[in-house]
């Protein structure tokens, strides 16, 4: 009746309100981490990028499995030192893992693969989802901007953010950032870290 349906309605502006609020956080979280790295260069200690890639996908499984999405950590189980910030990289790769999640079909999966290469840490980040155009892959880095193909799996917005700060934290790491994808095809976001000495 009319009394299920206001109950309905209310459920709905309390999980638009919790997912607005979660955006927002989020957003002001980006901020004071990305004028904390340009403020200074990160700071240099010993950071175990297999033991990070899978402390974030631990963190993230329940979120993943919720939408039907498998999230999956490959990759070596050590010998991946980088030198700098924990937090800062933390962040980094949760926003990549998240930000594959949200472009990612329900019953796909999503990798999270570490390596070394020669003097450097490889960490990869790929997705089988709905991709990214070319328009969309020229400013992907720029502050707010955001792909429009997002399947947005938990009624989730990402305000794009993410991506810009996620590269000014590779940068200050002395590290690069590179993405390839195309549309349908899902999407691969590399990022490349000196190894520490």
């Amino acid at each position: 009746g009319v009394a299920d349906q206001r109950v309905a309605a209310a459920t709905r502006d309390a999980d638009a309100l919790v997912g607005d609020t979660r955006a927002l956080g989020g957003i002001v979280d980006d901020l004071l981490a990305s004028a904390t790295m340009t403020s200074a260069r990160a700071p240099g200690i010993r950071v175990d990028m297999a033991g990070l890639s899978h402390s974030v996908c631990a963190s993230m499984e329940a979120y993943a499995s919720s939408i039907g999405v498998s999230l999956v950590g490959t990759g070596a189980a050590e010998g991946c030192d980088v030198t700098g910030s924990e937090a800062a990289l933390r962040r980094a790769l949760t926003a990549l893992v998240d930000n594959a999640l949200g472009h990612q079909n329900p019953g796909g999966t999503v990798h999270v693969d570490v390596r070394k290469d020669g003097e450097q840490i490889v960490v990869a980040v790929i997705d089988d989802g709905v991709g990214i155009d070319e328009v969309t892959m020229a400013t992907l880095f720029n502050r707010f901007s955001r792909g429009t193909a997002h399947t947005n799996l938990g009624g989730r917005q990402s305000y794009g953010i993410g991506l810009s700060l996620v590269r000014e934290i590779v940068e200050s790491h002395g590290g690069q950032i590179a993405v390839s994808s195309a549309p349908g095809q899902g999407a691969t976001f590399t990022i490349a870290l000196p190894a520490a000495a």
